[in-house]
């Protein structure tokens, strides 16, 4: 899965900044018992408890991919870049096992990705008790194989979450078993965002994906752009607009 070229193009002169761990607070006492590795941006702006964004970064990257785009995001956010509980080595993680398939579908270890579903799931509890985040406006939101597991918490456990981001993902098969009931997954937000040229994930699952959550009654924001299978400074900046709507509803 290639690296988003786009973010580290225009954002590496503050990521260099942004690069903050879990805060050494009271939590540091407990980062030792975290569920999982995770980098985070504290709330430049407080008011009572922070909304929070987990972004989850793709197959084969790691927390620092995502978080380059921290520093760009509403003020109010407390931010946390996850990384995926499986190594592949050499600073690369996994959310679950991918091999691609052209005789048909890909293979996918689902024992693995259901492991990270309910792992996240637990990590989103951790993270509201240990941050003080306001359980109410937690946001889920990745890249690609990260944008896969945003939708296998979100549609599974609506009421973990109040809105999902997939930047260039799909919805997989695996996560369609395992939805919650209509009701309450009509409460949710979701913003698609995909390249047109994306030759990894297909535009056309995209536009199905959107048209898959209409008819659960979910409210569906979606962007499309002239790119392949990466994030460019237009999808960030029609991001930022979406999760500034989201936290001040």
């Amino acid at each position: 899965m290639k690296k988003l070229f786009y973010i580290y193009l225009f954002f590496t002169l503050i990521w260099s900044q942004a690069c903050v761990q879990a805060p050494s607070t009271k939590s540091e006492t407990v980062k030792a018992h975290f569920l999982m590795e995770h980098k985070v941006r504290q709330p430049k702006i407080s008011n009572g408890k922070a909304p929070m964004l987990l972004l989850l970064h793709g197959l084969r990257s790691n927390e620092d991919d995502l978080f380059a785009i921290a520093p760009m995001l509403d003020e109010r956010l407390l931010v946390v870049s996850v990384r995926a509980p499986f190594d592949e080595g050499g600073g690369r993680y996994k959310w679950y096992d991918y091999q691609p398939n052209t005789a048909g579908s890909p293979i996918i270890d689902t024992k693995q990705a259901e492991e990270s579903r309910k792992m996240l799931i637990d990590f989103i509890e951790q993270l509201v008790q240990v941050y003080n985040a306001d359980a109410e406006r937690v946001y889920i939101g990745g890249f690609s194989q990260g944008a896969m597991m945003s939708y296998s918490v979100g549609l599974t456990q609506p009421d973990k979450v109040k809105g999902i981001a997939s930047f260039s993902g799909n919805i997989p098969d695996w996560v369609k078993e395992k939805l919650a009931g209509k009701s309450e997954l009509s409460k949710l937000s979701v913003f698609i965002s995909h390249g047109k040229k994306d030759r990894v994930l297909s535009f056309s699952d995209a536009l199905s994906d959107k048209d898959f959550l209409e008819k659960m009654g979910i409210n569906a924001n979606f962007h499309s752009y002239e790119i392949a299978h990466t994030i460019s400074r237009e999808n960030i900046m029609d991001f930022q607009k979406w999760i500034k709507l989201m936290i001040n509803d």
